[in-house]
């Protein structure tokens, strides 16, 4: 419920139970919540940097969606996922034993072909900083550099609101 109840919602009433968060968020965005919570969860009592960069994976996953014809709710959970087996430190496919994911994102997440490997590149040259491989997987995608870039920094920034609670 801090989260729910943070500054990156800006409820204007403080949200008590999870009945009324199902009200006010639908239940979509409660489960993504959900699936938040439990990264934070397992990432505790690691490096504040490794889950930092799994929620600006997810939520940056998550912007990008509309352009991309992929499941809002499955990239998020792929970018959520894409740091899990460093967070928890066991394979990825132990990971995704444990974890409903659709077929496209499991198959990226284990190395192999899917359509959502230039997606998922693209995040990682995003996140590396690696400018002309980014821009390539953006045309390649029929995305706007800016666009892309402007959905990395909205993730960043709403990492950085969640994680802190405020």
């Amino acid at each position: 419920m801090r989260y729910l109840n943070s500054a990156a919602f800006g409820f204007a009433n403080e949200i008590h139970a999870v009945r009324h968060a199902l009200a006010i968020l639908g239940e979509s965005e409660v489960r993504r919540w959900i699936r938040l919570v439990a990264t934070l969860g397992a990432g505790q009592g690691k490096t504040a940097d490794l889950v930092l960069s799994a929620m600006v994976r997810a939520r940056f996953c998550e912007l990008v969606s509309p352009q991309i014809p992929h499941g809002v709710s499955e990239l998020f959970l792929m970018g959520m996922l894409s740091m899990m087996d460093v967070i928890l430190e066991i394979s990825m496919s132990q990971v995704l034993d444990n974890v409903p994911i659709d077929q496209e994102s499991k198959a990226v997440l284990l190395g192999g072909a899917s359509r959502l490997r230039p997606f998922y590149q693209l995040m990682l040259a995003q996140e590396s900083g690696e400018w002309k491989t980014a821009s390539e997987l953006a045309a390649q995608l029929h995305l706007a550099e800016s666009e892309v870039a402007e959905c990395y920094w909205q993730a960043m920034h709403w990492a950085r609101q969640v994680s802190s609670g405020t």
